[in-house]
């Protein structure tokens, strides 16, 4: 806990690969725009999965606002998400570590309503309102989980997955619950924005740097709930977020990506996990091979 008067440090890191320079800078200029409470200091870490000269050369053709407290750190090479944003982490000790797609611009209100999210509720974890470029299409508030291996972004509160047998919520003995309205809590923050607590990073770790890419936050959010810690719905933290279009070879990518990362998750099940629902895993993991290799197919 902060001293009176003690100033609260914010971490916001933002890993890029460079695909579009142009919305690096609409990301900067929105945070230009934060309001920051008196009391609090931030600091932006941009991590570029790229060399020094290639993060220089684009870092010429963006306008960065002079305003902004600004730490740049070149991987070398593409580290992937994980790595990328772990390196961020680790640049600055913090109270909270915040995590911003590069393509994201934010609501001026975006820190304030985080962190007065996180203090009303105590929760470790907390999700921004996530939407699409065009600012009506609400692409996330936190994801929700089934065991057999399905993590799904709620829109309203709503997924598809809650009318599952194995979904986390109908399964209360799997997990240590803290309060009993968890039906109005994400399972996890979409790491594309969202605020971690130092006293998670601290307890359970940064995220898994062996996934590279995708499902990195549902992975931390699973070994963060297994210690008892929660999450919660920052509803007025506004995120826009301007996705990427996927190539086919990206599709594939993501299909073996998805495949692999989700065993990497399951190895960190409880036993009584396995035990349960050991034949819905099983078809998942059909279903996630299946797609990947139809993607390898229409390549």
């Amino acid at each position: 806990m902060n001293k009176p008067n003690q100033s609260t440090k914010i971490s916001i890191t933002i890993p890029t690969l460079w695909t579009k320079p142009l919305l690096i800078e609409q990301c900067l200029q929105s945070l230009e725009k934060l309001i920051v409470p008196h009391n609090v200091r931030i600091q932006i870490v941009i991590v570029s999965n790229t060399s020094q000269k290639d993060m220089s050369e684009n870092l010429a053709k963006i306008h960065v606002p002079e305003s902004l407290p600004l730490m740049w750190i070149a991987q070398g090479r593409n580290t992937g998400f994980a790595a990328a944003t772990n390196a961020g982490f680790k640049a600055i000790s913090a109270d909270f570590y915040l995590c911003l797609n590069d393509d994201t611009q934010v609501d001026p209100n975006w820190l304030i309503e985080l962190l007065a999210a996180q203090k009303k509720s105590g929760a470790d974890m907390v999700a921004s309102r996530i939407f699409l470029a065009d600012g009506k299409s609400l692409d996330s508030e936190g994801f929700t989980f089934a065991w057999r291996g399905k993590a799904e972004a709620l829109r309203n509160r709503k997924s598809s997955l809650n009318d599952f047998e194995d979904h986390w919520l109908k399964n209360q003995d799997l997990l240590p619950l803290s309060r009993a309205d968890y039906w109005q809590e994400p399972f996890g923050p979409d790491a594309a924005a969202c605020l971690y607590t130092h006293k998670l990073i601290d307890t359970v770790g940064m995220f898994d740097e062996s996934f590279f890419a995708y499902l990195e936050d549902v992975d931390l959010a699973l070994r963060a709930r297994l210690t008892g810690m929660k999450c919660v719905l920052a509803e007025k933290a506004v995120v826009y977020h301007h996705k990427h279009a996927t190539s086919s070879t990206m599709s594939s990518f993501k299909a073996k990506q998805d495949f692999k990362n989700w065993w990497r998750i399951m190895v960190k099940y409880p036993e009584k996990v396995w035990e349960v629902w050991w034949w819905q895993i099983l078809v998942e993991r059909a279903r996630n091979l299946s797609g990947y290799c139809k993607q390898l197919v229409g390549r």
